[in-house]
């Protein structure tokens, strides 16, 4: 192909995109999702390999921010977590609605650091009551729900059967009809 015959796309640098963490191409459909290291068939212009660099490194920054195991509590903050705790705690568990998510959520701190605190200082996590009433709520649901559909079923199949009795006790009826009105023309004659 020479480069008169060439479209402008075929000349144009690469498009590099960095989308939901993998980097691609969008002129030649190159990226890392499927092709395994990155490979992208038009040559790199210097913005894009510098970008490429910057978002290797961002990736490789976040992944290590991931793996990061989360910081020690402080006597501080174990203070802060049991005080919170006792504020969200009676002596049958957590006061509706609170849970140890919702108290790591309001604290701003990680959930394993509320439930150290709260098994140390408090014993298990008795399950909120408000949680529970809708656990026992929803299986009686779900119990009668069951047998609601169970019996529905019964009764489709009943009122199935009753229908193609019905329907058999007409057609005998209509014979029957038939009949009598043979006998009736017979009779006048």
């Amino acid at each position: 192909m020479t480069g008169e015959t060439q479209s402008p796309q075929d000349t144009s640098p690469c498009d590099i995109s960095f989308v939901w963490g993998f980097t691609f191409c969008s002129r030649c459909g190159g990226n890392d999702y499927d092709d395994r290291p990155f490979a992208c068939v038009h040559p790199k212009t210097k913005e894009g390999t510098e970008a490429m660099a910057t978002r290797k490194t961002k990736t490789a920054t976040t992944a290590a921010k991931r793996a990061e195991p989360p910081p020690q509590m402080q006597r501080e903050d174990r203070r802060i977590v049991a005080d919170k705790i006792a504020d969200v705690y009676d002596d049958e568990g957590y006061i509706a609605p609170w849970t140890d998510e919702l108290v790591a959520q309001d604290l701003g701190v990680p959930r394993a650091w509320v439930a150290e605190v709260r098994d140390f200082m408090f014993g298990p996590a008795n399950e909120n009551p408000k949680l529970a009433e809708y656990r026992r709520v929803h299986s009686e649901w779900k119990a009668d729900y069951e047998k609601f559909r169970s019996e529905l079923a019964a009764h489709k199949a009943e009122g199935k059967r009753l229908h193609n009795t019905a329907l058999d006790l007409q057609r005998r009826a209509e014979e029957i009809g038939v009949q009598q009105n043979r006998i009736v023309r017979e009779c006048r004659l």
